[in-house]
């Protein structure tokens, strides 16, 4: 038999065909990280709101035959976050409150009108990436008497630890400020606001009666 008439079967894959099986599991496989990450995001923000939305619920109802809000969080009283189970059990690292992301969590009395009437509460969460900054800021967390909000500001930092609502819910020193009837920037805070004031290591506080 000639050599020239053998017939040689190819099997198995090329090394072009590999290449190109590998460049495709790693598209997918990018993608596949994107769309988690997309999606623990939002899972976090939604856990975020969800917290808020169960402090300040289950502070209006534990204080609501009360004259003031005698909370500090942290702080001497933190406890009675924990004992009347106005936080989760997932928020707390030992005797200090934590956000999804891993930031800290204040809960402080506060003046409704004139200082240290203590009359309403702020709640803070910090260290929020840019994306929940702008998610929560711009969330409707209702504008009339029965959500209670007085008022909400932004910013980059650690939350301070008190909240002066200023005339006209004007921002300043870098944050800015929200309110159900602010002549300048009312509640929810517009888009574009949010995405100028909203950076890296972002904090939310509200004031709420």
């Amino acid at each position: 038999m000639s050599v020239k008439n053998i017939k040689f079967i190819q099997r198995g894959r090329s090394m072009v065909e590999m290449l190109g099986v590998l460049a495709i599991i790693g598209v997918l496989s990018i993608g596949g990280i994107a769309g988690y990450s997309k999606a623990m995001m939002q899972y976090k923000i939604n856990k975020t709101s969800d917290q808020i939305i169960q402090i300040v619920s289950g502070l209006r109802t534990l204080y609501s035959t009360q004259d003031e809000y005698d909370i500090n969080c942290p702080g001497s009283s933190c406890a009675i976050l924990k004992k009347g189970h106005i936080t989760p059990d997932e928020m707390w690292e030992g005797d200090n409150l934590v956000n999804p992301f891993g930031g800290a969590v204040s809960v402080q009395k506060s003046d409704k009108k004139v200082a240290s009437d203590n009359k309403a509460f702020i709640v803070s969460f910090s260290g929020l990436p840019k994306e929940a900054c702008m998610a929560l800021s711009t969330y409707d967390w209702g504008s009339g008497s029965s959500s209670g909000l007085i008022a909400l500001t932004i910013g980059t930092g650690t939350a301070p630890t008190t909240f002066n609502q200023l005339k006209g819910c004007e921002g300043s020193e870098g944050s800015a400020i929200a309110c159900p009837n602010g002549s300048s920037l009312k509640v929810p805070m517009p888009v574009t606001v949010a995405a100028k004031k909203c950076g890296n290591g972002n904090y939310i506080l509200m004031k709420f009666f």
